[in-house]
C-alpha cells in the first residue's frame, strides 16, 4: 500500500510539473491562471482591445502635444517676425546714415581741394578771389554737416520734429481758419439760383457752423451764440416735423401761417417763424461786426493800426439790431456781456484758428478776406429773408 501511494505522488507532480511547463508566459504575467480558466481566448481579446486603447489614447495625447507646439512656435515667430522686421528697419536707418557720413566726408574732403586747388588757380587774382574761393568750401562743408546731423536726428528722434528744419525747406504755415471756411461754403449755397428762395435745410446747416465759429469768438460772444442757437432749435424742429412743406424758407413760413398758430404779426413763441426771424437779426448784428473787423480802415489793415475797435462796433450793430426789440433787462445784459469784446487782431486769431503769437500780416488779409465774402454773401440773403418775412406780415416787432 505504501508503494502505490508513493508511486501516485510520484505520478501526481509529474503531471504537475508537465502542466507548469505548457502555461504560456502571457498567462504566468496575468498571475499565472490558464486562460480557460479565466473565460478562455474571449478574456485575451479584451486585453488586447484595453492594450490598443492606451496606445491610442497615448498617440492622440502625443498628436496635442504636437500640435500645441507648432502653434506656440508658429506665434513665437509671428511676433518674432515683426521684432525682426523692426532690427531689420534700425539696420536699414543705421546704413542710410552712415552712407550720408561717408558721402559728407568725401564731399568735405573734395570741397576742401577743390578750395586749394581754386586758391593755387587763382593766386595771380588777388587776396579777394582767394577768401572768396575759401568761403565757397566752407560754406559747403558747413552746410552738408547741417543736412546731416537733421537727417540723423529724423532717423533716430523722429521725422516730424526735424523735417522742417532742412535749411532748403520753406517753413509751413500754422493758418488753419476750417470753421470759418465751413461757415463761407455752407452760406454761399442757402440763397436758391432763383435769388428768391432760401433752402431751408441748408439755412439751418450754415446757423449750425455758424454758432460753432462765435463759440472760438470768446466770452464776448457767448451769449449772442446761445441766444442764436436756441433759436436755431426752434426751426430745426418745425422742419423735422414736416420737411416736406418746409423745404423752402417761404413755404415753412406759409404752412405756419396757414395753421393759425400765429395771432397776425404776433408770433408764436416757439414756432419756426419765431426762430427765423431773431436769427436774421442775429446775423444782421454779426454782419456790421464782422464788416469792422474785416475793414482795411477799422482797426487797420494789417496786425497796427487805429480806426473802430470790435467793441465799439459790437454797441453800434447791437444798438441798430437788436435793441429795438429787447426789454429792459435784455438791454443791460447785452452791453454788458459786449463790453468784453476783444481786440481785433485777438478776433481775427480765434477765427483763424490760430494763436496770437502766430498772426501775421498775411493771415490778418486772409481772414479778412474771407469775413468779407462772409459778408458779400450775407448782404442778398438778409434781404431776402426780410422780404418773405414782410410779404407774409409776420415781422413781430413786440419786445421781449
Amino acid at each position: 500500500m505504501l508503494s502505490l501511494r508513493i508511486i501516485d505522488l510520484s505520478v501526481f507532480f509529474l503531471l504537475l510539473l508537465l502542466v507548469s511547463e505548457c502555461i504560456p508566459s502571457s498567462a504566468a504575467d496575468g498571475g499565472g491562471v490558464l486562460p480557460y480558466l479565466r473565460g478562455g481566448t474571449s478574456a485575451i481579446q479584451q486585453q488586447q482591445q484595453q492594450q490598443q486603447q492606451k496606445q491610442q489614447q497615448q498617440t492622440t495625447r502625443k498628436q496635442r502635444q504636437q500640435l500645441r507646439r507648432r502653434t506656440q512656435k508658429q506665434q513665437r515667430d509671428k511676433k518674432g517676425g515683426g521684432i525682426e522686421l523692426g532690427i531689420l528697419i534700425i539696420q536699414l536707418a543705421e546704413d542710410v546714415v552712415h552712407g550720408l557720413l561717408e558721402a559728407g566726408d568725401k564731399i568735405k574732403i573734395d570741397a576742401s581741394n577743390i578750395g586749394r586747388g581754386v586758391h593755387i588757380f587763382v593766386d595771380e587774382m588777388g587776396e579777394k578771389v582767394k577768401s572768396d574761393a575759401i568761403n565757397v568750401g566752407r560754406g559747403v562743408t558747413r552746410g552738408w554737416d547741417e543736412v546731416a546731423s537733421v537727417v540723423t536726428k529724423i532717423v533716430t528722434q523722429g521725422i516730424p520734429d526735424q523735417i522742417n528744419r532742412l535749411p532748403f525747406l520753406p517753413k509751413r504755415r500754422g493758418f488753419k481758419s476750417t470753421r470759418l471756411d465751413e461757415v463761407c461754403q455752407t452760406f454761399s449755397s442757402v440763397l436758391l439760383r432763383s435769388g428768391n428762395d432760401i433752402d431751408t435745410a441748408q439755412l439751418l446747416k450754415a446757423c449750425r457752423a455758424h454758432v460753432a465759429l462765435m463759440r472760438t469768438g470768446g466770452p464776448s460772444l457767448r451769449l449772442v451764440a446761445k441766444d442764436l442757437e436756441s433759436n436755431v432749435q426752434k426751426a430745426e424742429n418745425a422742419f423735422r416735423h414736416s420737411p416736406k412743406d418746409s423745404r423752402t424758407l417761404s413755404s415753412l413760413l406759409e404752412s405756419e401761417r396757414i395753421s393759425g398758430i400765429h395771432n397776425g404779426s404776433n408770433l408764436a413763441e416757439k414756432s419756426a417763424a419765431m426762430g427765423l426771424l431773431w436769427i436774421r437779426r442775429s446775423l444782421a448784428f454779426q454782419l456790421d461786426l464782422y464788416a469792422c473787423i474785416a475793414s482795411t480802415d477799422g482797426g487797420g489793415g494789417g496786425l497796427g493800426g487805429g480806426g473802430t475797435t470790435p467793441r465799439d462796433a459790437a454797441y453800434s450793430a447791437y444798438t441798430r439790431h437788436l435793441s429795438p426789440y429787447h426789454g429792459w433787462a435784455l438791454r443791460k445784459v447785452f452791453p454788458a456781456s459786449l463790453s468784453h469784446m476783444p481786440d481785433r487782431q485777438t478776433f481775427l486769431a480765434k477765427f483763424g484758428g490760430i494763436g496770437i503769437d502766430e498772426l501775421t500780416d498775411d493771415h490778418v488779409r486772409e481772414i479778412s478776406r474771407k469775413l468779407r465774402s462772409l459778408i458779400a454773401t450775407w448782404k442778398p440773403l438778409l434781404s431776402s429773408w426780410k422780404d418773405e418775412f414782410d410779404r407774409l406780415g409776420l415781422e413781430d416787432i413786440r419786445r421781449v
